[in-house]
């Protein structure tokens, strides 16, 4: 028997990510989840077809499509999150059906992770994050880069600024703007953050190390 390749695509992980309807005091939190998961269940019968099984709720879910279907997977999450009007997070991997059990587990870490590094909306692919998996497994290695940031501990505004920094893919005016704070201050965090760590968070070397405890340290402080 030969076995069709699924990919796997988990989504939303946040329960209830901004909307436009929830500025209206009036309206209950959990309507406006369920109309978002109406828009895109909607908008996934029309792109998709009949071909994608679907395990969907107001917490995200898990999407098969048989890599028979011709879907470009980056234009699927941009037309989903148009349609639900809120920016949707996921991860994807591509396996043979027999598999599918722990590649949905394998992926769902990936989204996992995703989440804790508070990483920009958009959807990820294993081999986008294989050193950051590696980082996320238990051992002497992964706890000892767990404490690099420990310095920070008494500093969160500068712990905040690193991970926000990283997230934007090191947009000095980016960050600034998410921050509510002026470039000049960024690059003033940035500077402290080397001297109280010893990583230089504007040199690739330092960076590596900053990033990599980043990984680690949501795991071994979770």
């Amino acid at each position: 028997m030969r076995h069709r390749n699924r990919r796997q695509l988990p989504h939303p992980r946040p329960p209830h990510p901004p909307h436009p309807d929830q500025a209206n005091p009036h309206l209950d939190p959990t309507i406006i989840a369920r109309r978002k998961l109406r828009r895109i269940q909607a908008a996934l019968a029309t792109t998709t077809h009949t071909t994608t099984l679907s395990l969907l709720s107001t917490d995200g879910g898990t999407l098969l499509i048989p890599t028979t279907t011709p879907t470009d997977l980056d234009t699927l999450i941009t037309h989903l999150s148009h349609a639900a009007r809120v920016p949707i997070t996921a991860t994807t991997t591509t396996t043979p059906t027999t598999d599918i059990p722990t590649a949905t587990d394998q992926t769902h870490q990936l989204l996992d992770m995703v989440t804790r590094l508070q990483s920009i909306p958009g959807l990820y692919r294993f081999d986008d994050l294989a050193l950051e998996y590696q980082l996320t497994r238990p051992g002497p290695g992964r706890d000892h880069l767990g404490t690099l940031l420990n310095p920070l501990d008494h500093h969160p505004e500068l712990l905040t600024t690193l991970q926000t920094h990283i997230a934007n893919n090191l947009n000095r005016q980016r960050t600034a703007r998410l921050l509510h704070v002026h470039t000049n201050t960024v690059d003033y965090r940035l500077k402290r953050i080397a001297q109280l760590t010893g990583f230089d968070p504007t040199q690739a070397s330092g960076l590596w190390y900053l990033r990599s405890a980043l990984v680690a340290r949501t795991y071994t402080t979770a």
